[in-house]
């Protein structure tokens, strides 16, 4: 089970030995439940709209997965694999596509500088996966 934790600021900070995924989805109208795994572990078991997601976990690479979290017969499963570097920050944006009788949700990589400023006004929640249980 990740371990969630709280920082006063929106401000992003990291260890040398750690790498930093944030992923964001923006304000919409419309969102399907999904959630996010990684390595095959639930991490987010509900993606929420207008609000950002920093999960610090080790470097390496990582298996992404996202699956709708309910009408899972209408949503279909994306796996996405990074290499992440220690001491770096990647941006990760949550897009729906809407289908005729499916949605899925991908996950599109960003630059830092746009990243930051689509986060800015959004909720945030921190998980911290480099914890042991």
């Amino acid at each position: 089970m990740p371990l969630f934790f709280n920082m006063g600021s929106p401000q992003i900070s990291q260890e040398e030995k750690e790498a930093i995924l944030v992923v964001y989805v923006k304000p919409s109208l419309n969102f399907s439940s999904f959630r996010l795994l990684l390595d095959e572990q639930e991490v987010l078991p509900e993606i929420r709209r207008n609000t950002y997601y920093v999960i610090k976990t080790k470097p390496g690479r990582v298996k992404l997965e996202t699956k709708g979290a309910t009408l899972r017969n209408l949503t279909e499963n994306k796996s996405y694999s990074l290499t992440l570097e220690a001491g770096k920050t990647y941006y990760l944006e949550a897009i729906r596509e809407y289908q005729v009788l499916m949605s899925t949700l991908h996950l599109v990589r960003r630059p830092q500088q746009t990243g930051e400023l689509a986060i800015e006004k959004m909720n945030a929640e921190y998980i911290d996966l480099t914890k042991s249980n």
